[in-house]
């Protein structure tokens, strides 16, 4: 894809990462509204915000033509969608318990994938006033919701010991079971973190590694993986060594692992 057409779409795509913000801060804000919530197939609480989020995050998107996959959307068929050589993956609440329960940590995805993976990542971090970003063609950088066109280089922290490994709340594993063989896991702290800010850390040198043994859905990592795919850092199948692969018939990922030592 030319460069151009890529920062259009980066555009669009934090503009989108700004709008669904608006919503959630709105309802954050106004702590007396009567959210509706639901359990979906798989017990994960979905409610009025997520869904209208996601329609103020494809009001902005869809404008430019290009399909949607979004947690809360209509999926196509498989056989349709399998055909896409573009397409946007979009978690418009990722960490709605953490959202529901008021607690930082949720935030909002925007991924733009080819048949190789994310091409451009946007993972925003609503409390923090921080809207992460990277393309193929720009290394991962910041900007403020109110303020898009300031872009802030991120320049990571440099590697220093204990190293941090961070994972899923709910993961099961221990570090030494997490890691590689290849590395001391005497060396490492292990923190749980939510949702796709973990990406965040690695992109920023907070964190070094992040590592999970469970699957999940492809939503709640593309845009993370945009961003680190940006600074050259693969986010890897743990089983398989190989680099995410997206717009799955299931949508799932395997467990994954991702290293910036």
């Amino acid at each position: 894809m030319e460069n151009e057409r890529l920062d259009l779409l980066l555009d669009a795509a934090l503009e989108a990462a700004a709008a669904g913000s608006a919503v959630l801060l709105h309802h954050l804000s106004h702590q007396n509204d009567r959210l509706v919530i639901r359990a979906k197939r798989d017990g994960s609480p979905v409610s009025a915000v997520d869904l209208e989020s996601h329609t103020a995050i494809q009001n902005v998107l869809a404008p430019h033509g290009i399909p949607i996959i979004s947690e809360e959307g209509d999926l196509p068929p498989y056989a349709e969608r399998s055909n896409w050589p573009l397409f946007w993956l979009v978690d418009p609440l990722d960490g709605t318990q953490s959202y529901l329960d008021h607690r930082e940590g949720f935030a909002i995805n925007i991924a733009l994938c080819n048949a190789s993976g994310p091409i451009l990542g946007v993972v925003t971090d609503p409390l923090s006033d921080r809207i992460f970003a990277g393309t193929q063609s720009r290394t991962p950088f910041t900007v403020s919701l109110t303020n898009l066109s300031e872009h802030r280089p991120i320049t990571p922290r440099p590697a220093t010991r204990p190293y941090r490994l961070v994972t899923s709340w709910n993961e099961a594993l221990s570090k030494e079971d997490l890691l590689p063989a290849s590395l001391d896991a005497g060396a490492f702290l292990m923190e749980a973190v939510s949702g796709a800010l973990k990406f965040c850390l690695l992109a920023t040198g907070e964190a070094d590694v992040h590592a999970r043994s469970a699957s999940y859905m492809e939503w709640d990592c593309a845009a993370g993986d945009g961003i680190l795919r940006s600074m050259g850092i693969a986010v890897r199948d743990r089983e398989t060594n190989q680099p995410l692969t997206y717009n799955s018939m299931s949508l799932r990922v395997g467990n994954l692992y991702a290293s910036r030592l």
